[in-house]
């Protein structure tokens, strides 16, 4: 073997390449140590969902990007671990996405989009404007309450509640709570208080009908109180409830109803 030369230099070789790339490591090491390396600036914007728009942070404070830094960013711009980092801002519960990026001179950009409130899911959660579930403290006590029989649902809801309080403008009203039960049946109670039992078909429809009695008759059925329910499931007119408990069923007209 001491005298087969190619298993010498190949052997050869092989230590000596050990011995640079060793070197190499040490030296990338201290190099990267240097002051040179040292992450200097840290800049934190609140974005959009487009995440191009630059928007003021309203509920993620300045105390809280300190404690996340002070915890999980690395002091050196090229070890810092940008994982972990966004890791640690998405734990905070008004935070919906997180953007990082090295920037140079040693600094970091990080972009925050927090969620935007829509309404109350039940008690348990908030949904915000694109129908995610999440769960922060807010003391808005003026958001309308959803509920469904799953999480999925709250997309189906918040997709429709926009299209529900545009059919109410007209009479100048707005869905307070929409609930979508496990039948898929849709319920919503106005701010008026009256409840609108609109069914599983032709929900649209169905609004539409009230909308245009309202308009024409809202003075009369409403002169003393807002009505308890109005049950908009027939085919041919809809059935009303008064504080009082006293129905009365309303009739298709040829022109209205």
């Amino acid at each position: 073997m001491w005298n087969d030369h190619q298993t010498l230099n190949f052997l050869a070789n092989i230590m000596l390449t050990g011995v640079l790339l060793a070197t190499l490591y040490v030296v990338g090491t201290r190099v990267l140590t240097l002051p040179f390396f040292s992450l200097r600036e840290i800049r934190v914007e609140g974005v959009d969902h487009s995440q191009t728009v630059p928007v003021s942070l309203t509920h993620v404070t300045r105390d809280q990007i300190k404690q996340i830094m002070r915890n999980t960013a690395d002091t050196n711009f090229m070890t810092v671990d940008l994982k972990a980092l966004q890791a640690a801002f998405m734990e905070l519960p008004w935070v919906r996405s997180v953007k990082i990026s090295r920037d140079w001179p040693p600094a970091l950009d990080v972009l925050l989009e927090e969620h935007v409130p829509l309404a109350y899911w039940g008690e348990t959660a908030l949904i915000n404007t694109h129908g995610e579930l999440f769960r922060a403290m807010t003391e808005n006590a003026h958001l309308p309450v959803f509920v469904g029989p799953d999480v999925q649902s709250s997309h189906l809801i918040t997709d429709r509640y926009q299209a529900l309080n545009e059919l109410l403008q007209p009479v100048g009203q707005s869905a307070q709570e929409i609930v979508l039960t496990p039948r898929h049946a849709w319920h919503i109670r106005l701010d008026t208080g009256t409840w609108l039992k609109l069914g599983r078909k032709h929900i649209e429809s169905r609004l539409r009908r009230y909308v245009a009695v309202y308009q024409q008759h809202g003075e009369s059925l409403t002169q003393q109180q807002a009505l308890a329910y109005v049950d908009l499931r027939y085919a041919n007119g809809f059935a009303i409830r008064k504080p009082s408990n006293v129905s009365h069923t309303l009739p298709r007209s040829g022109r209205a109803w």
